[in-house]
């Protein structure tokens, strides 16, 4: 599925496939004489009949690490999807869209309690080992402190780009700290937030009875009288997410689950990057 999300991208946005783009999209614009033909465009003569030469600005041999929220929330489903089974095909395609680019890929599966982690390494075989440690996780536990996370996910001093997939859920505040500390380190952040439409616009009724998949409270109630609050709450939660990664310079992308996740993955590239 992420190969097929990935290609069909990259043919009709046309992504610019040398090493070193870091996820991003290259520039277009029109010949000019004495211009590199190497960097023509070919394809987009062949729709356009005009010649067009890709530009970059970004940087040659590129991180791109791969966080995935791995702790109990995400077993979270809505119409027979999780949360984790949405962000597998999202890290999937990305890890697939960095390595078409040349860039070197590192992924990591995050809950406290175990380690499951890839260093950063380019090609396909590094891509084969990404896809097979994204089949096996499984959601579990809560999300770690930095103390016992930042030796495995900080690994060198260059800058990267990290990706971090999840429902920023938390006991304290152990997110928000290890986004604003991968920030401080002077890479690019990006947060993924993932959630389900049930959870987003409350479309429960009757009698419920709502867990905590990670501390196990429960709290009960009728639907008609917990929606308002709940909402209001929600609301607030969602905007004091949104203002605090804006204020640390990280990128926030809310995506619901009843989104396709190649809509969803398209329209994040496609804000992401500049297109001619």
């Amino acid at each position: 599925m992420a190969k097929m999300i990935v290609e069909g991208f990259l043919a009709g946005e046309h992504l610019d496939r040398r090493p070193g783009a870091g996820i991003e999209f290259s520039q277009y614009r029109s010949y000019q004489p004495g211009d590199d033909l190497r960097n023509v465009d070919w394809r987009v003569y062949a729709r356009s009949d005009r010649f067009f030469v890709r530009e970059s600005e970004v940087e040659r041999d590129i991180t791109v690490r791969l966080i995935l929220d791995s702790t109990a929330s995400m077993a979270h489903e809505d119409s027979g999807l999780t949360k984790l089974a949405y962000a597998r095909i999202l890290m999937a395609a990305l890890a697939y869209l960095a390595d078409e680019q040349g860039d070197r890929v590192s992924f990591h599966a995050v809950r406290d309690g175990t380690s499951d982690d890839l260093p950063a390494q380019r090609g396909r075989r590094s891509l084969r080992r990404v896809l097979h440690r994204l089949d096996q996780v499984e959601a579990a536990g809560t999300w770690p402190s930095w103390g016992e996370l930042g030796h495995r996910i900080a690994e060198g001093r260059e800058r990267e780009v990290v990706v971090v997939a999840g429902d920023l859920y938390q006991v304290g505040s152990e997110m928000q700290e290890a986004l604003a500390t991968l920030k401080a380190m002077g890479h690019e952040v990006i947060v993924l937030h993932l959630m389900g439409r049930n959870e987003l616009d409350f479309t429960w009724s009757g009698d419920l009875a709502f867990e905590d998949l990670e501390t196990g409270e429960t709290v009960r109630g009728n639907a008609d009288g917990m929606r308002a609050s709940y909402l209001e709450r929600q609301r607030e939660g969602l905007e004091r997410w949104r203002v605090e990664l804006l204020e640390i310079g990280v990128a926030h992308e809310l995506m619901v689950l009843d989104e396709p996740v190649d809509q969803a993955l398209r329209a994040f590239l496609l804000r992401r990057g500049r297109l001619p």
